[in-house]
C-alpha cells in the first residue's frame, strides 16, 4: 500500500506573503487617497461696545468708543472690520472711528457691525451749565426804589448756551438790594450786594453798589407857632433822593432870618425871642430849605396889683395894674385888657383899669388879657366902706 505524500508547505507560504504585501499597499493607497477637511474660517458672531452707555454733558464733547468682535469659537477677532451708524445724527454723531461726539440734547443709539453682527451702545446728551455769565455784571443805583434788570446766559464748557435752563435768582444782602425770581434788582438801602444766578451746580455774580445821591433838602416841621417866649422846637433838615427817600444825615448849617423873633443853634434847635415872624434856614451844600417860625404869645395867667383893697367913702378911686404872663412866666407885651366889675352898684372901672366907688359895698374887679390863650382872667376884690365922698387913692 502507498503511504500518500506529505503536504508541502513551501509553496503555501510564497502564495501568503504577496496577498499581504498587496494588502498593505492597497491599505497605504487608500490612505493616500482619502481628502481631509479645511479648517472652519471664522465668522464675526458677537459684537460689543465699550462703554455701553455715554453720557455727555456739553455740545461737542467727545468719546471714543471701541467695539470687541468675536467669532462662532468666542474667540477675539482682531482686525475684523467694523462700521459704525448712529440713530440720529441731531443728538451725536459718530466717526468710522467710533469716536462721538454731542450735537444736541436728547438720546441716541450707536451701532457697530460687524459682517452680520452688531453691538449697541447708548448715547445721552444733557447740557449741563459749566459757568452763568450775569449781565449787566455791576450795577450802581442812586435812588432808593430804583431798579435794573439782570439776565443770565448759561453755557457749557464748551461755550455752548445751555437753552430753558432754570435760573434761581438770590441776593447776598436783601436790607441793601432785593431780586424777584425774573432778576429785577430794586434797590432797598445803601451799601453793596452781591447778586447770584445759579443754574445747576454752576453760577454767575453782578456787584450791585446803592448810593443815594441826594437831589432835595426838606426842613420838619416846616412852619410852626411858639405861644410862649423861650418856647423850643427842634427842627430836621432831611435829604431826599430823586424817588423822595430820607438818605443819609446831612451836614447842614442852621440861620435864623431875624435872631429877634427867634434863634437857632447848630443842631436846629429854635427858641422863642419875642413876638413876631421869621424863617430858619437849612442849608447843606447847594441844597436849602427852610420852616416858617412864628412867635405869638398868648397869656396864661393874668396877675392884677393889687389883688386886694378898700374904698373909704363914695368918691374914692384906686388905679390897678394888671400884667398879662405866657407859659413860661414872661410878660405879654403886646396884650390889652378888658376890665369888668361884678358890682356896679359899689365899683365900676374904666378902660384903664381906674376903680371908683360909687356905693356902699364889695365888688371884684375882672381884668381879661385880650391875648389870652384860654380866657385867662385876673382879679382884684374892691371894697367901699362908706357913702360920703372924699378923697381919691388914683394915681396923678
Amino acid at each position: 500500500m502507498r503511504r500518500p505524500e506529505p503536504t508541502r508547505a513551501g509553496p503555501a507560504c510564497s502564495v501568503a506573503a504577496p496577498i499581504v504585501a498587496l494588502a498593505l499597499i492597497v491599505a497605504c493607497v487608500d490612505d493616500e487617497a482619502a481628502p481631509t477637511e479645511p479648517p472652519e474660517p471664522p465668522v464675526a458672531t458677537t459684537v460689543s461696545i465699550s462703554p455701553a452707555s455715554v453720557d455727555l454733558s456739553s455740545f461737542g464733547e467727545t468719546l471714543q468708543l471701541t467695539a470687541a468682535v468675536l467669532d462662532q469659537h468666542s474667540q477675539a477677532m482682531a482686525g475684523a472690520p467694523v462700521s459704525w451708524s448712529v440713530s440720529d445724527n441731531s443728538v451725536a454723531t459718530v466717526s468710522a472711528g467710533g469716536l462721538v461726539t454731542a450735537a444736541g440734547n436728547g438720546n441716541a443709539t450707536v451701532t457697530a457691525t460687524s459682517g452680520s453682527a452688531a453691538g449697541t451702545a447708548s448715547v445721552a446728551v444733557t447740557q449741563r451749565a459749566a459757568r452763568v455769565d450775569v449781565s449787566p455784571d455791576a450795577h450802581t443805583f442812586s435812588a432808593l426804589g430804583d431798579s435794573v434788570q439782570l439776565t443770565a446766559a448759561p453755557f457749557d464748557a464748551n461755550d455752548n448756551a445751555v437753552e430753558d435752563a432754570a435760573i434761581t435768582w438770590s441776593s447776598a444782602d436783601d436790607a441793601v438790594a432785593t431780586v424777584d425770581s425774573n432778576g429785577l434788582v430794586t434797590a432797598a438801602g445803601n451799601g453793596s450786594a452781591s447778586i447770584t444766578a445759579q443754574a445747576g451746580a454752576s453760577s454767575g455774580v453782578a456787584a450791585v453798589t446803592v448810593s443815594q445821591v441826594i437831589v432835595e433838602m426838606d426842613v420838619v416841621p416846616a412852619a410852626m407857632t411858639l405861644f410862649s417866649l423861650a418856647d423850643t422846637v427842634r427842627l430836621v433838615a432831611t435829604g431826599v433822593d430823586a424817588n423822595g427817600h430820607p438818605g443819609p444825615a446831612l451836614a447842614v448849617t442852621w440861620i435864623s432870618e431875624n435872631d429877634a423873633v427867634a434863634t437857632v443853634d447848630s443842631t436846629g434847635l429854635v427858641t422863642a425871642v419875642r413876638t413876631g415872624s421869621t424863617d430858619v434856614f437849612a442849608a447843606a451844600g447847594q441844597l436849602l430849605d427852610s420852616a416858617g417860625v412864628t412867635v405869638a404869645q398868648l397869656a396864661t395867667e393874668v396877675r392884677v396889683t393889687p389883688q386886694v383893697d378898700t374904698l373909704a367913702r363914695v368918691g374914692d378911686s384906686v388905679r390897678l395894674r394888671a400884667v398879662a404872663l405866657d407859659g413860661n412866666g414872661y410878660r405879654v407885651e403886646d396884650t390889652d385888657y378888658v376890665w369888668s366889675t361884678s358890682n356896679a352898684a359899689a365899683v365900676t372901672v374904666d378902660d384903664s383899669g381906674l376903680v371908683t366907688a360909687v356905693g356902699r359895698g364889695t365888688g371884684t374887679i375882672r381884668a381879661q388879657a385880650t391875648r389870652a390863650g384860654a380866657n385867662y382872667v385876673g382879679t382884684a376884690t374892691i371894697t367901699v366902706l362908706g357913702s360920703t365922698a372924699g378923697g381919691s387913692s388914683a394915681d396923678p
